[in-house]
């Protein structure tokens, strides 16, 4: 079957998409991606046919309406500003969507791409498969992610937040989805979701991360999507780089630090101050610079290792705990991995998964513009605690039971696509 993946973001957003393209062509489909234009690499590496659309997320987030945006805390303020960055790249996106889509049999996509890939879906006359990197479909358990980070008092209210943000989110996007919808020949409201058919809406999140969440066959729970042990050996990442393996057996399990995408405005002075609370701490430190540090030179010395990127689940298992901006893979990864977690949480999904760590018990949360020393210093200590320590054990072991997302994803949406 012909399908198209629509991989739009940060890499947070593209490679689980990535990841779930390549088990599906290696299922005997023929799949197309449409990933960020500076995030094609990996999918190339793979062998995917991959055609660079949308807009370069990096870049568009180190302007300085992109760095406001990341540090937003209310649903309408994050909502304004996503609408103007979509207002600048989204017409353009639709066209190149336009033209990826034509002759396919299936799109899946993301949240980011969400609202174009169901409209094309519709004009196209074909399922849509979605991926949630966190939950957001109505549920009784956990209230929706940008709504509140925290489970309301009963499980209509939980509900209610979804009805609430999809009002908001429609206040703000509606103008640019009619003009779409027109481009396409769609009437300005798309039909009765029962006119439709039903999509597939892959939860891609562990049911140790979110317990107590149930799903009908349309919503499965999936686990998070990340590079199967062949495409790690076939992107060159299937084990550690030599001098960083020599280094991490030279001493103790380091911290691992990394901001991803999260914007740092004098990353000198960050790492000036990482590396001195590693060292008051007695802790090696692995940083991965990422976007966030972006400038910052790679170095080598005994207790600090600073690099542009590392795959989370190699190095993971041989740290002895994990501070991060709280993207869902690599929140993931950390408990995975059986180690705790410090999230410095920004925007989007990030502060739903540091608070759902700190109410599990294996990790801290802080909002990423409260980052300190003393509060990265506190942080990293209570990450030592012992039961704090068990914790995160015993959530690794769950987790490193759980099926391969990837695999679990790929079959689910054979099964769909077959019904």
């Amino acid at each position: 079957m012909r399908i198209t993946v629509l991989a739009l973001g940060s890499r947070g957003d593209v490679y689980p998409l990535t990841a779930l393209a390549a088990e599906l062509a290696r299922h005997g489909h023929e799949v197309l991606v449409g990933a960020s234009m500076n995030l094609v690499d990996l999918p190339r590496q793979l062998g995917l046919d991959v055609v660079p659309v949308g807009w370069n997320q990096q870049s568009m987030m180190q302007t300085e309406r992109g760095r406001e945006w990341v540090t937003k805390s209310t649903l309408d303020s994050f909502l304004q500003i996503t609408i103007e960055a979509y207002r600048d790249y989204g017409r353009r996106f639709g066209d190149e969507a336009i033209q990826l889509t034509a002759g396919c049999e299936a799109i899946v996509c993301a949240v980011v791409s969400e609202q174009w890939a169901a409209t094309l879906a519709e004009a196209h006359d074909v399922p849509l498969i979605a991926y949630d990197l966190t939950p957001s479909r109505p549920n009784d358990v956990v209230p929706h992610p940008l709504v509140s980070v925290d489970p309301l008092p009963t499980p209509e209210a939980n509900r209610a937040t979804y009805l609430h943000y999809t009002r908001r989110a429609w206040r703000y996007r509606r103008d640019l989805m009619f003009d779409f919808r027109r481009q396409l020949g769609l009437p300005p409201m798309p039909p009765h979701p029962k006119q439709l058919r039903r999509p597939l809406e892959l939860q891609g999140y562990s049911p140790t991360l979110v317990p107590g969440l149930t799903w009908d066959a349309y919503r499965p729970i999936v686990g998070d999507l990340r590079l199967t042990p062949d495409d790690l050996h076939r992107a060159g990442m299937s084990t550690l780089d030599p001098e960083l393996a020599r280094w991490l057996s030279a001493g103790e399990p380091p911290a691992l630090l990394t901001f991803g995408s999260t914007h740092v405005a004098d990353p000198a002075a960050m790492m000036a101050g990482i590396e001195r609370v590693c060292r008051s701490l007695g802790v090696r430190a692995l940083v991965a610079t990422g976007w966030g540090l972006a400038g910052v030179a790679p170095s080598t010395s005994p207790q600090l290792r600073v690099v542009p990127y590392v795959d989370y689940d190699l190095v993971l298992p041989h740290c002895a705990m994990v501070v991060h901006h709280g993207s869902a893979s690599i929140t993931a990864a950390g408990v995975r991995a059986g180690i705790p977690t410090m999230v410095c949480s920004s925007y989007a999904d990030q502060p739903f998964w540091g608070r759902q760590l700190e109410r599990l018990g294996a990790g801290v949360h802080v909002r990423f513009t409260d980052l300190s020393e003393d509060v990265l210093r506190s942080g990293m200590s209570h990450l030592t605690t012992a039961a704090l320590r068990r914790r995160a054990v015993q959530l690794g072991e769950q987790m490193r039971a759980e099926p391969h997302g990837t695999l679990v994803a790929a079959d689910e949406v054979d099964k769909y696509l077959a019904g």
